[in-house]
């Protein structure tokens, strides 16, 4: 029998203090998702033994660094005045290309965007500058190699890079707040918690996350932050009004694409974690999920279309420069020589030839796709894409 006891707050707090011999973790507002967090990762995931162990062991890091943020922002005050400018927000569903957009965006000089190892191990942990740098990106490197490695078949799916531009949502998560964990597990009582929530203590804690990088990186002051993740979808209202400033970038895709693709991923990262196989009741889990994410997105947009740029993904695929172009005047930035120069250096230097291709197809997981095309309707009808 599996010893769930150590997924239980107390627990996973207590190694966090002693890992780090720190004890203020900061405003209490993550004790509730937490709890629920883990109250459904015991009851409804089925973890097999790896699974508490990687997936705990993720909360503790998690606990980790709201001690460490704590204290480094009580020793560093200047931190909160660091300026931090977001021009560009991504919230597509997943799936749909936004990956590429983000990665290709953050390629301009005035652009930049969070890069995976720092995702990971955004903290300091000692004085030593670049020392400490290199340790953490060292680290970073032999977890992507762990995480390929306990999911078959994932480098098909999303190219995985330590040193890659990638989405912040790993920061939004350290407030157990996010749609990683019910990417890697079965938590539909999680699920269900998340699409009620408040988020905006969470996204107050992205931006001090955004600060403490810049702080640590002053290269990117005046850089406007490039910033992507499908998870924005369940907070669109949260973050129309957390950046007021910021452009949204919605991507669109064959919703059967999507839930097929997405599934796919989903039953790759699942499947390290249980011995069960949750592929079917996943994707169900993930349709009704995205399906309430797109309605909250058409509601929240209604009072605010002249934010949004939508981007078809065959399009994208087709003229990503142009794209590229485009975005950035919607945000009022006018692309120069140098943005176009990066852009196709970046495009040039980053091909899927050297990857497997990714194969899925609905009926791999019990979705109907007659049901599927009459339950997004809604959504097809007004942004539908076929491709």
């Amino acid at each position: 029998m599996q010893n769930l006891a150590q997924l239980e707050p107390d627990a996973l707090m207590a190694r966090a203090k002693a890992n780090t011999g720190l004890d203020d973790f900061g405003p209490d507002h993550f004790l509730e998702p937490l709890t629920v967090l883990t109250r459904s990762m015991r009851e409804e995931a089925d973890l097999n033994e790896a699974g508490i162990q990687m997936q705990g062991g993720r909360i503790v890091n998690a606990l980790e660094n709201r001690l460490r943020r704590q204290a480094l922002m009580k020793a560093h005050p200047e931190i909160a005045d660091e300026k931090v400018e977001v021009g560009a927000i991504i919230v597509g569903l997943p799936r749909t290309g936004s990956t590429m957009l983000h990665r290709l965006l953050a390629a301009s000089p005035r652009a930049t965007a969070m890069v995976w190892w720092e995702t990971i191990f955004p903290l300091p942990r000692d004085e030593s500058g670049a020392a400490d740098i290199a340790a953490r990106k060292a680290d970073a490197e032999a977890l992507v190699e762990q995480l390929v490695g306990a999911s078959a078949g994932f480098d098909a799916i999303h190219p995985m890079d330590a040193h890659a531009y990638d989405e912040e949502l790993p920061l939004i998560e350290q407030s157990f707040i996010s749609n990683i964990p019910e990417a890697m597990m079965y938590l539909p009582s999680y699920g269900a918690w998340l699409l009620e929530a408040d988020q905006r203590a969470a996204y107050g804690e992205l931006i001090d996350w955004l600060k403490i990088l810049q702080w640590q990186d002053p290269s990117r002051r005046g850089q406007k932050w490039v910033l992507k993740a499908p998870h924005h979808l369940t907070a669109v209202q949260t973050v129309l009004d957390m950046f007021p400033e910021a452009v949204i970038v919605m991507t669109h895709r064959r919703i059967d694409h999507v839930i097929a693709s997405y599934s796919s991923m989903v039953g790759s990262l699942t499947g390290g974690n249980t011995d069960t196989d949750f592929r079917a009741a996943q994707a169900r889990h993930w349709s009704a999920r995205l399906k309430r994410n797109l309605e909250d997105m058409m509601a929240a947009r209604r009072n605010a279309e002249d934010r949004f740029v939508d981007v078809d993904y065959r399009k994208l695929l087709a003229d990503p420069v142009g794209h590229a172009i485009g975005i950035f005047a919607t945000a009022g930035i006018h692309a120069d020589d140098a943005d176009v120069a990066a852009w196709k250096a970046w495009l040039d230097g980053n091909k899927r030839d050297n990857r497997p291709s990714h194969k899925y197809e609905l009926a791999d997981f019990g979705i109907d796709a007659e049901q599927l095309s009459r339950e997004f309707a809604f959504y097809t009808n007004v942004y539908g894409s076929e491709s």
